[in-house]
């Protein structure tokens, strides 16, 4: 048993010695089991895949701004070869991110509360860092290090224990989470770098960082009250504070790495005038919430929504939780046969064959039905709540489950979401259509209280006003300066 053990060890070593590869930053050796090829191949697998779930945002010319200034850090940065992709998304969500092979993502959500083409490079530095070390491949490496020993350990050990299954994944998941935190810090130091190579300033980073900070401070208070989870910027990149020591020396090392002289470039007039219009908040095509109200201009309809029940609005459906994640709504649509009843749709085409409890509708003029079906998922077979609405050409099925045997205790509530949907009325057309930053240069009695008042937000209209302009908690506009507005 011994020798078989050795034997695994010594097979492992001979993998991990011939699957080291000189780090393109550091230059010293690391552990990768892709080579560049199948890093590229890896990267455009998984791009597809993310534009799968993000639409790309329809603004050509945004869309260009961010890919020049991307390819001109990039240009300066440990992997100039690869051919780096920016692209700007159509989400809410504040956020970056970066796959294998310079595919590198930003939020138009993450771009509404930048504040200068300097924040931007740094943003976008900080993704192209973690291109250039090659993170996502050394953790992808790591992950099937990990796979590859507890494989090798079963075969050669055949009595290994659960317990043994158990401290590999451990101790696989432990290396990966200290990865993480290496890899961001790391980004940071990168981002710096390639800030100051191409003339920009370094320090962009710490505003950065005040940005994301304010924001997530704001989301936790916003979180509590929805009885939600806060929503935060990814990786360690906004957990470091101003004062952060070690960001510090970063900066100061990076200003020497310059190379005209200057790293004063901010560009505060030109990102901001060039985000004049952009869309803040739900995106018309995804459809538009409004309190608890509902508005899609393109399909059409609008639809109420529970009470304090949590919506995440995805490419192909629409998910709505309730606060403890007890119980679970979607809605979704599908080309229908006008040949079919809404009920034998949910028949044929669903293959719901169990129906009980099922009645046809008539949901606001429009033909329905709804029953409730046993179905299977990872919690065993449970009762869920179906309704079929036929509306130009295309059936809606808004499906209803909770956890166990609890359906009765939201049934109300669902039946009542299904029962809402309507055809978008005139009076809601113009509730249908997206809030929008507009900007306007302040003037000495500007005061976010009085923008607030004319703003189309529902509820803290100041405290948002203030975020987007890097104002927050209690800053006022200094006169003559370009600020971002909501109308």
């Amino acid at each position: 048993m011994k020798m078989k053990y050795l034997i695994a060890l010594h097979f492992l070593s001979l993998l991990i010695i011939s699957s080291c590869a000189v780090n393109p930053v550091t230059g010293e050796q690391d552990l990768v089991l892709l080579s560049e090829s199948d890093e590229l191949a890896l990267g455009r697998k998984t791009n597809a895949e993310v534009l799968k779930q993000y639409t790309v945002y329809e603004n050509p010319a945004l869309q260009n701004y961010v890919q020049n200034i991307g390819t001109k850090l990039a240009a300066k940065s440990h992997r100039s070869n690869l051919t780096y992709s920016f692209t700007v998304l159509d989400s809410k969500e504040v956020n970056a991110f970066a796959l294998p092979g310079g595919y590198i993502y930003i939020t138009r959500g993450l771009m509404a509360y930048l504040n200068s083409e300097a924040e931007l490079a740094a943003v976008l530095g900080h993704e192209i860092g973690h291109v250039t070390a090659r993170h996502s491949v050394r953790q992808h490496s790591a992950t099937q290090l990990t796979n590859i020993g507890a494989a090798l350990t079963s075969i050669f050990v055949p009595g290994m224990t659960q317990a043994s299954d158990q401290l590999v994944q451990f101790a696989g998941g432990a290396l990966l989470r200290g990865y993480g935190r290496t890899h961001e810090l790391e980004a940071d130091r990168l981002g710096a770098e390639y800030l100051a190579r191409t003339n920009y300033n370094p320090e962009a980073m710490l505003d950065v960082i005040s940005v994301l900070k304010n924001q997530e401070v704001f989301d936790r208070k916003l979180a509590q009250a929805k009885g939600r989870e806060p929503r935060a910027y990814h990786g360690v990149f906004s957990t470091h504070p101003d004062s952060d020591t070690r960001l510090q020396e970063v900066i100061d090392m990076a200003k020497g790495l310059n190379e005209s002289g200057t790293v004063n470039f901010v560009g505060r007039d030109e990102y901001i005038s060039l985000i004049d219009n952009l869309v803040f908040g739900d995106s018309p095509q995804g459809g538009i919430l409004r309190g608890r109200n509902f508005y899609h201009e393109d399909l059409g309809f609008s639809m109420r929504f529970p009470q304090k029940w949590n919506m995440t609005n995805l490419p192909d459906r629409i998910l709505l939780t309730t606060a403890d994640g007890n119980a679970l709504m979607q809605i979704s649509a599908e080309d229908v046969d006008n040949r079919l009843s809404p009920r034998n749709f949910m028949i044929q085409r669903m293959g719901l064959n169990n129906l009980e409890h099922e009645s046809p509708l008539n949901i606001n003029g429009h033909s329905a039905h709804t029953g409730i079906s046993v179905i299977t998922n990872k919690q065993g077979s449970i009762p869920a709540r179906f309704t079929v609405i036929y509306f130009q050409q295309r059936a809606y099925i808004i499906t209803g489950m909770a956890e166990g045997n609890r359906l009765a205790e939201y049934d109300d509530a669902i039946l009542a979401t299904a029962k809402s949907f309507h055809s978008l009325t005139t009076d809601e057309k113009v509730l249908a259509k997206p809030i929008r930053i507009n900007i306007e240069k302040a003037n000495s009695e500007t005061r976010f209280s009085r923008l607030a008042k004319q703003s189309p937000l529902e509820s803290h209209a100041e405290s948002q006003l203030r975020l987007l302009n890097a104002k927050y908690p209690t800053g006022e506009p200094e006169e003559g300066t370009l600020i971002k507005v909501l109308k």
